[in-house]
């Protein structure tokens, strides 16, 4: 996957990203495999009662030392992943940020950061490490040091949202 993904190498400084189609191609029938396994088993996991998933959208990216990736969320899906496919040395870690804007209000110090009482957790990036995270969850990656290839996707859950007759429902179906 790594060769895949550099081979489309555009050469250019920063972050290089392929064409966000990859899950459809069969090189990476495999890995798609397992990308909706997991899923599914979280949405279960979660309790989620869901018709199917799909893959909506699937990239390779190379960030090379000197690029950063600012601060965004995956508007108009469910779940979002990326998965660790070559890092090296100190690459940064990917940040997540509580969306929660008033949870920052009165914050007692605290003798370490946890996911109970930070407004933002960090990751390192590892090779052969993934997270899967809610779409909406807004994360970064500052400046990195060292190259880092990775893959990420975006999964949409089929099946009714919201409760009926409240008008604010509604089915989602895949195509």
């Amino acid at each position: 996957m790594v060769y895949y993904i550099e081979n489309g190498n555009d050469g250019k400084i920063g972050l290089y990203q392929t064409a966000d189609d990859l899950h459809v191609l069969s090189f990476f029938k495999s890995f798609r495999e397992n990308i909706l396994d997991l899923n599914r088993e979280i949405l279960d996991d979660l309790g989620y009662d869901y018709e199917g998933i799909n893959i909506t959208n699937m990239w390779g990216n190379i960030m090379r030392a000197g690029a950063n990736h600012p601060p965004h969320t995956h508007s108009n899906n469910f779940l979002s992943g990326v998965y660790y496919l070559k890092t090296e040395g100190d690459t940064a870690p990917i940040q997540f940020f509580d969306p929660r804007v008033q949870s920052s209000i009165l914050v007692p110090r605290r003798k370490t950061n946890t996911i109970y009482n930070s407004n933002m957790m960090q990751f390192n990036s590892i090779t052969g490490v993934g997270f899967i995270f809610p779409s909406w969850l807004q994360h970064w990656v500052r400046t990195n040091e060292t190259e880092r290839i990775s893959l990420s996707w975006n999964i949409q859950v089929n099946g009714h949202y919201g409760e009926p007759h409240t008008l604010q429902n509604a089915y989602i179906k895949e195509k």
